[in-house]
Formats: structure tokens, sequence, C-alpha cells
């Protein structure tokens, strides 16, 4: 059967790559003119660049301005596709791709596949999250059609979600090495490193458990063999 491949679809991108060219070369227009604007009025900030702006709205200058709301709005469009997870679904795996990252998930490896919010969640026999990861179109009918095309054990809700609960530190609950490593995944979290928090729920998932996350507030539950 032919793959079927999840994220932004073809609509999308060409959304993105004609959308924000437009919006920058918009933006590099009307810039002389709303500087301007801001410069007529008895106070502003920042009037220095404004100035600057103003000035160049003529001539060269409004070329160079518009090039440079093209230019970047190109950066943006590339950056907002290349960041953004693309899955590929096979009968014989999953291929995600994720800025310069790919990485393949076996066929025999998955035990359950859903959708938890955004997120596409991939489970392997062991109740692991092999893949939870924000997917574009998450909630639409698509991405479940596709599983279930190529056979994959599609569920409509996590089947451990009753198990979850909510993490404090130093719960007694769990063992210290568990509490140490989900109290620096806090911290990741916190400080909105997506890599770390990764990371190191892969490390929970070697202790036994496994965490998923609502903001910085982290859920646990232990790993189930299925």
């Amino acid at each position: 059967m032919a793959e079927h491949e999840l994220g932004l679809s073809r609509g999308d991108r060409w959304l993105i790559w004609v959308g924000f060219p437009l919006v920058g070369l918009a933006v590099g227009w009307v810039l002389p003119v709303l500087a301007r604007w801001l410069l007529s009025l008895p106070w502003v900030p920042f009037g220095g660049p404004l100035r600057l702006v103003d000035a160049l709205g003529a001539g060269f200058g409004r070329v160079a301005l518009v090039g440079a709301g093209l230019l970047l709005a190109l950066v943006f469009a590339f950056v907002a596709i290349h960041e953004t997870l693309r899955v590929t679904v096979a009968d014989s795996g999953l291929r995600l791709r994720l800025g310069d990252t790919d990485r393949s998930v076996p066929r025999g490896e998955v035990s359950a596949v859903f959708v938890d919010g955004r997120h596409l969640v991939v489970l392997d026999g062991e109740s692991k999250q092999v893949v939870r990861e924000r997917l574009e179109g998450a909630g639409g009918p698509r991405v479940a059609a596709a599983f279930r095309a190529h056979g994959y054990p599609w569920l409509e809700h996590d089947p451990y979600a009753k198990l979850f609960r909510r993490w404090v530190p130093d719960l007694p609950d769990l063992p210290g090495a568990v509490n140490a490593v989900l109290a620096a995944r806090a911290v990741a979290l916190k400080n909105k490193s997506a890599t770390d928090a990764t990371e190191l729920r892969d490390e929970v998932q070697k202790l036994g458990y496994t965490v998923r996350d609502d903001g910085t507030t982290q859920h646990w539950r232990p790993l189930v063999r299925s």
C-alpha cells in the first residue's frame, strides 16, 4: 500500500510559502508610512529608528525595505516548515522528521497509536512512549485513517490515562532516582528546553516509568507490559 504522509498538508505548505512572503512584502511597503505617522505624534519612543525608516521610504530605500521584508518572510516560512513534524506511515514502520533529525520506528515495536491533545503518541509493548510529538492536524480524521489503512493498532484515547498522577518534588511513591530525574526535567520544562525534556523523559522510561506534560506540570505512571 502507498505510504501516507502526516503533518503539514500540501495546501498548508503552499499557504506558508505564499502567505508569509506576501505579508513580508506588505510590511516592507507599509513600514515607512507607519513610521511617518508615528513621528507626527507629539511624543513617540524610538524616534531615531523611526526617522531612519522614514528616510528609507522613497526610491531605492523603499525597494530595500520591501526586499528585506520578503527575505525575512522567506526565512520564517522555511523555519516554520522545517521545524514542523512530518510522519510517514508505511506498512514496515514509521519515519519521523523534525528539523534536521530523522528517526524510524519499526512496525513490530508499535503496540498502540493515539492522539493526546495535539500530540501523536506511539507506545511500544512496555507502554513506553517511543513517540510523543506535536503533530499538525493531530485531531483530524486523516491521522486515524492513515494508521488504520496500514493496520496499526489505532486507539481513540490513551489506554493508560487513568494511571497518570501529578508529580510533586520528593514524591514518596517514586524511587529517589525517578524523583531526581523528574526534578531536573521540571527545570528543563520551566526553561522551555524541549531537547532536555525529551532526553530526560527517556531516562525516566529507563527507570520503569513514563511522563507526560500539562504545560510545565508533569504527570507520571508506571510502565505496563502488554
